[in-house]
């Protein structure tokens, strides 16, 4: 009979798992068991009826077939067949994250020391070990590994975002509750001395730390952002879930079509990867023109962008001029570290880009990000084929170290999305 890890330790099982059931006579009344899902979809009613009953999946079936008992069902069960097969590593991973089980979740079958470590990553808090292997034995190599790099069900911040919140002096709870309430005091007077001032968003975890702080202090700042065409599908459902969460309107610049078309007429659709200058065309097309539309008769506008982002970003200051389109520009984060920017989001249930978990601290369009190594700077996945100095888009035009306010230049663009 199986032996069973729950949570970490050694427990009874009280469920008897029911391999070859096909029908209700094929189940024992007065104990709690694991049916096939076949059974489970023919009999639910029934078998919902006796209480304590759980579903045990196999690799091919779809733990959507579930989706409407996710929130009563006190167990499902994953069958491993034999050890080399990994499908229910997904299935796992599918209902913790994506259809929110919270039950029991049992992995069975052809289950080996080798494998616990990972299948806890993936979200299995209850382990059925072959009966021919010792439990004791086995509870040892849930400490196989120190820790994973990756985000997974029970560890879901990446490797990346852990070393620097461990990392960051100053990134207490006191710390960043100063840092929020001077942010929150720029935001109202911004919104206080500048009518119409408005968001720049990208939807980055800074822009929706801004989004949050907006939303929750009911300050009068509007939110726009831009469609570059070309953006991947995670920052697009992002949008939606922002508007659903919060509630507030968000306006959407596109580039202009006719200079669209014209561009990738004369130098293909991925003209960027060939040249800086190219790139920069390209980015002044999808970016700077549309930027330029969305702030017509500002009173002032408002970006996400942080010192410590890149070495383009190390002078950023809480408030510029922004002698290209003639108004006054303020970064309320530029002092915040990456830590600060986490603790918050995870502090306060912020919702966020779903590519942060995969490894990509900067996003923007999907053909120029990729996710970073251990070790990169968080900017690293921007424009990999170029030098770092270059690793801006154009739409926060560049002020040199040491230029006071009102005197800002239109040299090299500044800092992207």
């Amino acid at each position: 009979m199986p032996q069973l890890i729950r949570n970490g330790a050694l427990a009874d099982d009280r469920y008897a798992l029911l391999r070859e059931a096909a029908s209700l006579a094929d189940v024992p009344a007065g104990t709690p068991v694991i049916v096939p899902l076949a059974l489970w979809l023919a009999e639910r009613d029934a078998l919902r009826a006796r209480g304590d009953v759980g579903v045990w999946l196999a690799p091919a079936e779809d733990p959507a077939a579930l989706t409407g008992d996710i929130a009563s069902l006190p167990l499902i069960a994953v069958d491993f067949p034999q050890f080399a097969d990994g499908r229910g590593y997904s299935i796992a991973r599918l209902l913790r994250d994506r259809h929110g089980f919270t039950g029991e979740l049992r992995a069975i079958g052809d289950i080996l020391r080798d494998q616990l470590y990972l299948l806890a990553e993936c979200g299995f808090d209850a382990l059925a070990l072959r009966a021919d292997r010792s439990a004791e034995d086995a509870l040892a190599g849930l400490a196989d590994f120190a820790g994973v790099y990756a985000s997974t069900a029970r560890t879901p911040a990446p490797r990346f975002r852990r070393r620097a919140g461990d990392a960051a002096p100053g990134a207490g709870p006191a710390s960043l509750d100063r840092r929020v309430e001077g942010t929150v005091a720029r935001l109202r007077d911004i919104a206080e001395r500048h009518a119409n001032a408005v968001l720049a968003a990208s939807f980055g975890a800074e822009d929706m730390v801004l989004i949050d702080l907006i939303a929750r202090h009911s300050i009068p700042i509007g939110i726009f952002t831009l469609d570059t065409g070309r953006l991947p599908e995670e920052t697009y459902a992002l949008i939606d879930r922002t508007r659903e969460r919060y509630g507030v309107a968000i306006e959407v610049f596109a580039p202009d079509t006719k200079r669209l078309q014209a561009f990738v007429r004369r130098n293909g659709v991925n003209a960027f990867y060939r040249s800086v200058p190219l790139r920069e065309g390209c980015c002044a097309v999808r970016k700077t023109e549309p930027l330029k539309r969305a702030l017509v008769r500002r009173g002032a506008w408002i970006t996400g962008l942080r010192r410590a982002q890149s070495v383009t970003r190390s002078n950023v200051a809480f408030e510029e001029f922004d002698a290209v389109h003639s108004l006054p520009k303020f970064n309320p984060l530029a002092d915040w570290s990456e830590a600060d920017v986490w603790a918050y989001v995870r502090g306060h249930d912020v919702p966020y880009n779903a590519l942060h978990d995969r490894g990509y601290p900067s996003i923007g369009c999907a053909p120029c990000t990729r996710a970073i190594q251990p070790g990169e700077d968080v900017r690293a996945g921007r424009w990999w084929w170029e030098e770092p100095e270059h690793k801006e888009c154009g739409l926060h035009p560049r002020t040199p170290a040491g230029t006071p306010r009102g005197e800002a230049t239109t040299a090299t663009a500044g800092a992207t999305s």
